[in-house]
């Protein structure tokens, strides 16, 4: 991999923005910024019972309020409009003046529902930003990993490769150190902020520094590189986070990189830039052999200090039964290293390493669960090398087939409870359906869990017609078993008074199903079937009670069925 020399000015970049401020004369265009809100399915998850979507939306409208009006500024979503599309990225508002109108509306609309394709939404913000030219920044709040079969740490040394000064900040919004190690890549490649938040304060807190990093003035730039020197660990496991002192320039975008030896001296395997610290962090190669640490002047483009270490290997095993049923979960012994960001995964034999199904962290224990995929077949269970996305072990497992049954009644009133016996694995999360026959499997009009007995009980459809009682494995949302059921109508009578005087009580017959929440209403001929004006509950018993309204005319005295707010009978009343 060849770092390109990145010439570093000062970025005004800001999503907040409660202060104004001003960059020196390297920097004499407007700060130019996307930010990048995760509208995932798991943004639904809750903090101290409230959804973290929630929180995002309440910190980013106060941000928004405090955008300097000369700055060029783009929002950007992913997941936001279908389920299970890597393809679900969108810039909600494009990189220009500030519109806090339009960007609060944006944010307003937006309902988490797909997938989590960070490292693309990255990209598309990069080329909005014209990165290859002009300066730029990305601020990424994402609550979860890549899960969209792409590599964030690639993506950030490609971007650090071909773009002017151009960074990601990354704030990992209620996630885990395991994965905090995992997506910090993206930061750390860029030489951007990794800044973690677990609550809304912790949100304002990591944006507002995100955003003080940014108004820093630029490192100073050395011409000429003088002496530099590297110390550093002999030798190191293959994977293993290791320190490297340093002595030098240190010069705007000056980096200290491990390479293997006799490797072009622009290429790299890990590099970390002088201005994030002294140490360096780096992390060994995943593959062994003989290496060496350079410390690169970034303005000259010279390696400046050497130093030789060896990369030696690791040993890693994963032992899984030899088989599992669809959606199940299972044990996994394993043997490895065990870094932070080392993960555990199930994926189909011919998948790239970063792609997979389900993934555990080696420190959570051993053994470790996994969970099947919804679909029968030969797979690989895997030790993954958290750094690199190298598979250090493997051995296969397969995953069966398994059946279901259901077996619901013929027939069933519309909104009537029925039983539903079943057969079928009962995992943790199936449930067992009804719903249209052309409904895809993720729809349904009600639901109820296998787990919870057996018979289980539904609740019919307000319309009548012909359906479909499914049982679906929930993970991947699959049929595993239907029957059709048939939906009948049913109706209600009323009775009153031909007349009745304004604001008079009077007295309501009716006959009906009397499911729970029915009730009887007095509302004009042309009202909606969810309009009501006085109402009683049919729980109550015939005859109830109604008002007459105090406007004088004609009305109809209803019967409504409480799901689908359904008219199942009425009759016309005077009020007088």
């Amino acid at each position: 991999m060849k770092l390109k020399h990145i010439v570093r000015g000062c970025i005004v970049f800001s999503l907040l923005l409660f202060n104004a401020f001003t960059c020196n004369a390297e920097s004499a265009k407007a700060a130019r910024m996307v930010l990048i809100l995760d509208a995932s399915g798991s943004m639904w998850g809750q903090i101290e019972g409230k959804a973290k979507i929630t929180i995002a939306k309440e910190v980013m409208n106060d941000l928004i309020d405090g955008l300097q009006q000369d700055m060029q500024v783009g929002l950007s979503a992913y997941g936001h409009r279908r389920k299970g599309d890597c393809q679900d990225i969108e810039m909600l508002i494009p990189v220009g003046p500030v519109d806090r109108k339009a960007m609060k509306a944006k944010v307003a609309a937006i309902s988490p529902k797909g997938k989590t394709p960070l490292s693309e939404a990255v990209r598309q913000a990069a080329q909005a930003l014209r990165y290859t030219e002009e300066r730029a920044t990305v601020v990424l709040i994402s609550d979860g990993l890549e899960t969209c079969d792409a590599d964030p740490c690639a993506l950030a040394a490609e971007l650090a490769m071909s773009g002017v000064d151009f960074k990601v900040h990354v704030i990992g919004f209620d996630i885990t150190e395991e994965e905090q190690a995992r997506l910090r890549c993206l930061a750390d490649k860029t030489g951007g902020l990794f800044l973690a938040a677990g609550s809304a304060q912790a949100l304002r807190e990591a944006l507002t520094q995100s955003v003080a990093k940014t108004q820093e003035p630029p490192k100073p730039l050395v011409e000429e590189p003088g002496s530099a020197t590297l110390e550093g660990p002999a030798s190191i496991p293959v994977g293993a986070a290791f320190e490297v002192q340093w002595e030098g320039p240190n010069s705007r975008s000056d980096y200290v990189s491990i390479a293997q030896k006799g490797s072009k001296d622009h290429r790299y395997s890990d590099y970390a830039y002088t201005e994030k610290g002294n140490p360096a962090q780096l992390v060994a190669p995943g593959d062994i052999g003989d290496y060496e640490l350079r410390y690169m002047h970034a303005h000259t483009g010279k390696v400046v200090a050497r130093a030789d270490i060896k990369v030696t290997p690791v040993q890693a095993s994963v032992h899984p039964p030899e088989s599992a049923d669809v959606a199940t979960e299972f044990e996994v012994t394993w043997q490895g290293p065990a870094y932070k960001p080392d993960y555990i995964t199930i994926a189909g034999a011919n998948d790239s390493p970063g792609r997979y199904f389900t993934y555990a962290y080696p420190r959570q224990g051993n053994p470790l669960k996994l969970r099947a995929p919804a679909d029968p077949g030969t797979y690989e269970v895997r030790y993954i090398l958290g750094s690199s996305t190298k598979i250090l072990a493997k051995a296969p497992i397969i995953i069966n087939a398994v059946e279901a049954q259901v077996f619901p009644p013929e027939s069933a009133n519309v909104a009537a409870e029925f039983e539903v016996r079943w057969e079928g694995p009962a995992n943790q999360a199936d449930y067992i359906t009804v719903g249209k026959p052309d409904d895809r499997p993720g729809r349904y009009d009600n639901y109820a869990y296998p787990r919870d007995g057996n018979p289980i009980k539904l609740t019919a459809p307000a319309d009548p017609g012909t359906y479909e009682v499914r049982y679906i494995l929930a993970k991947g949302t699959k049929i595993l078993a239907k029957a059709p059921i048939t939906i009948t109508p049913v109706s209600a009578t009323v009775k009153v008074p031909a007349s009745v005087a304004a604001e008079e009580e009077f007295a309501v017959n009716f006959e009906g199903p009397n499911y729970k929440g029915d009730y009887v209403t007095i509302v004009k001929p042309d009202a909606k079937a969810s309009e009501y004006l006085s109402y009683y509950y049919t729980k109550g018993g015939s005859p109830g009670k109604l008002k007459a309204p105090k406007e004088p005319g004609t009305y109809e005295v209803r019967y409504i069925m409480s799901k689908g707010k359904r008219i199942l009978g009425r009759t016309s009343v005077t009020v007088k």
